[in-house]
């Protein structure tokens, strides 16, 4: 699919308060019930199958950067204690 094709998938799901695959299915019911070819409709599956594994690994991506980001949220907080221990150790040897 081009990237204008995407593009329009995503503005029709947005119309539609959908996902991009149900408006991949919606379009393939739409094309099929307009007696298009069995070509075409076995064509439009695949690319609904695509849509489906692409929406799956954006998903999985998204948990991936969510438990990145905590990681190292917990690192900088123990860094932060790390490095007040460490000053206040020094700061007590000085006085």
């Amino acid at each position: 699919m081009t990237s204008g094709e995407i593009e329009q998938l995503h503005a029709r799901a947005y119309t539609l308060s959908a996902s991009i695959t149900g408006v991949a299915r919606d379009l393939i019911r739409t094309g099929l019930a307009g007696g298009d070819s069995k070509a075409l409709a076995d064509r439009l599956m695949g690319i609904e199958r695509r849509l489906v594994a692409l929406e799956q690994q954006g998903q999985e991506t998204h948990t991936q950067m969510q438990s990145i980001d905590k990681a190292a949220r917990d690192l900088l907080a123990m860094f932060e204690a790390l490095l007040k221990a460490l000053t206040d150790e020094s700061s007590g040897r000085a006085a």
